[in-house]
């Protein structure tokens, strides 16, 4: 089962990257959150996000990163595996290859777990 949810993550990450177009992201959000509860998740993703795109920058400065929201989904992706219990050396093994080489997607797993779900960044 953990072989195929990597399987997925590949594919979904090799796709996002050749120009297959973003996933569609439910909201995530009850809609009897009040406005001010909302604004305040949404300035919190968008601050993660800001962050961990970035970060990508400075780790990969001669990587085409001029579609940030590809990249964005990825290290959503990553974080989405992580909450189906697969490791990040497993996650980095099912995104590297083909449109994504093995210093992006080391980044990526890394990075994702910083700044996009920080309950799986790594120990200092």
């Amino acid at each position: 089962m953990r072989k195929i949810g990597g399987m997925a993550a590949a594919v979904l990450a090799v796709g996002m990257l050749s120009g297959c177009g973003a996933l569609p992201v439910p909201p995530s959000r009850s809609a009897s959150a009040a406005p001010t509860q909302t604004s305040s998740v949404t300035e919190d993703v968008l601050a993660q996000e800001s962050a961990y795109f970035r970060a990508l920058r400075q780790q990969l400065p001669q990587t085409d990163l001029s579609n940030p929201g590809l990249w964005i989904d990825l290290g959503q992706a990553v974080c989405k595996a992580f909450d189906e219990g697969l490791t990040p050396k497993e996650v980095f093994d099912s995104i590297k290859g083909g449109a994504i080489s093995e210093p992006e997607a080391s980044a990526v797993v890394v990075l994702s777990g910083i700044h996009l779900c920080p309950e799986y960044a790594p120990a200092p």
